[in-house]
């Protein structure tokens, strides 16, 4: 069997023929892909690499906003047996230059936009052999185009054969502290994620994906590939502008939308009953971030349908577990293991726990991580027995439902005891006036830590420092309620929409 992760999309030609699979939008474009298409146009890009001497297992950085372009290259990198690196492209230059260094690739591939500060980050990197830049202009000296590449080079190409274990995707992680690790996973990895998380949402050929997500992050990657199998269209944006969300809705008659959380608040504060229509979405889907009760709540009820959340991180495909549709949803839970993966709570000994006692989350499956690239100690301490450690505290529930309490370093310590940012989190979320809402852990001389809460206001309400603290008084005792709170127009968020915790605790509100 060829293991090879291309191979989706020529199984999708095979079982529904040829169709209009893509359909990218942004204000005032529309452009409308057919499967044939992108496949021919990838076997160029193959042709392409091979040509610019990219030899199999070499390391790809792509380095692109969403678009048309994305699914080319990344399936053009896959079937000649080259690495996919996808990078931020938010990121500043020597960010992309360590990503860069430490991955040791060897092409990049961006527009020409992006490459005044990508050939930035890549200045004297002797390592760089190719630079491709997509351009609607000419070519930028120094520099190979992407166009000319699709547009020049055979659009047949033997997909190579490839081992389960061999390396797919190498994708950077910024973890918590210290500079990031590159994630390595393979076509196994991340094959059998596609395949087993799609049985908890199912799709048919009549369905219409809409996502925004970024294709450089692995849930945007893994959602968008999902299509492949169930031969639904893909409507895919730039990036996140609720409006153009809502119109796209009710244009297309979307059944499934994938985000995250500050992207349904965003949806919430900008739909107009008078205006928009959602009424053809069946299944709301929310990842990559904790979403509140209320929020959920609000979603069904003022967008209709019924919002499925999962959980996973990086190193696992993404995918751990899924609300599954045909079970009860249960308020606060991210659902069940999906197929083939194994969900363990642990105590700082290593032993398990039973159900309803909180520990660290653990997972064992084939879309666990190969490792991270050339840091073996890291990896042997987060597959310590051949278990994920994911940095994640929750429990299972006697169904096997999975609870995400806090990541295990989010934990506050307050005179030696444990208090759970996640649940103060939930009591801000239910006053009418906080839109978004974090709490962190600052430095406190007397108790060691002190809760601090960090909020973004809805747009035209009102509320001070001392009424959410009542607030929050008035659902959990003063030992846990913040002791100070403060206010931001909008809370900092990677690229993906989960809030970054790191940054306020460095920000000079924070100390």
């Amino acid at each position: 069997m060829n293991w090879n992760y291309a191979r989706y999309g020529l199984e999708n030609i095979n079982k529904f023929g040829e169709y209009a699979s893509l359909i990218y939008e942004e204000e005032g474009l529309e452009q409308s892909f057919t499967n044939v298409q992108i496949q021919r146009q990838s076997n160029a890009m193959a042709n392409g690499l091979k040509d610019f001497g990219v030899k199999r297992g070499e390391i790809v950085a792509v380095i692109l906003p969403n678009g048309p372009a994305v699914p080319v290259v990344y399936t053009g990198i896959f079937k000649m047996g080259a690495v996919f690196l996808p990078i931020n492209f938010g990121l500043a230059p020597q960010e992309i230059r360590y990503i860069l260094e430490d991955s040791q690739a060897t092409t990049i591939i961006t527009d020409e936009n992006l490459y005044p500060k990508v050939g930035e980050a890549s200045r004297g990197l002797k390592g760089i052999r190719n630079s491709i830049v997509k351009s609607e202009k000419s070519t930028i000296p120094g520099t190979i185009s992407l166009n000319e590449i699709v547009s020049r080079f055979p659009d047949d190409f033997e997909v190579v054969n490839v081992a389960p274990d061999e390396l797919a995707v190498l994708m950077y992680t910024a973890g918590t502290t210290g500079f990031p690790k590159g994630v390595m996973l393979s076509h196994h990895n991340i094959g059998s994620n596609l395949e087993d998380g799609l049985r908890s949402w199912p799709q048919e050929p009549t369905d219409t994906v809409l996502t925004p997500l970024p294709l450089n992050h692995i849930y945007g990657l893994l959602m968008a590939n999902e299509c492949n199998l169930t031969g639904a269209k893909l409507v895919l944006h730039k990036w996140f502008e609720p409006h153009l969300v809502l119109n796209s809705i009710k244009q297309r008659e979307i059944t499934q939308f994938v985000g995250v959380p500050t992207m349904y608040i965003k949806l919430l504060e900008n739909f107009d009953p008078t205006a928009h229509r959602t009424d053809s979405v069946r299944r709301w889907i929310s990842a990559a971030a904790p979403l509140s009760i209320e929020t959920l709540r609000s979603i069904e009820k003022k967008l209709g349908g019924r919002l499925f959340q999962g959980y996973g991180m990086t190193e696992a495909s993404p995918t751990i577990s899924r609300q599954r549709e045909g079970r009860p949803r249960k308020p606060g839970s991210v659902g069940t293991a999906i197929d083939g993966v194994e969900i363990r709570i642990l105590d700082q000994t290593g032993q398990g726990l039973p159900a309803g006692q909180v520990g660290e989350i653990c997972v064992r499956g084939p879309n666990v991580m190969i490792g991270y690239l050339k840091k073996e100690e890291e990896t042997r301490e987060a597959l310590k027995d051949g278990w994920l450690r994911t940095g994640d505290m929750g429990y299972l529930d006697s169904d096997g439902d999975l609870f995400i309490t806090d990541r295990k370093k989010d934990l506050i310590i307050r005179g030696g005891e444990n208090i759970s940012p996640a649940s103060i989190e939930e009591i801000l979320y239910k006053h009418p006036a906080v839109q978004e809402a974090a709490v962190v852990g600052v430095l406190d001389p007397v108790y060691g830590e002190e809760v601090k809460a960090f909020v973004a206001l809805r747009p035209g309400l009102r509320a001070s420092e001392q009424e959410l603290i009542d607030h929050c008084l008035r659902f959990t005792s003063r030992f846990m309620a913040p002791k100070s709170i403060a206010f931001l127009d909008e809370l900092p968020k990677s690229s993906v929409g989960k809030i970054l915790k790191k940054d306020l605790r460095e920000d000079k509100h924070a100390s």
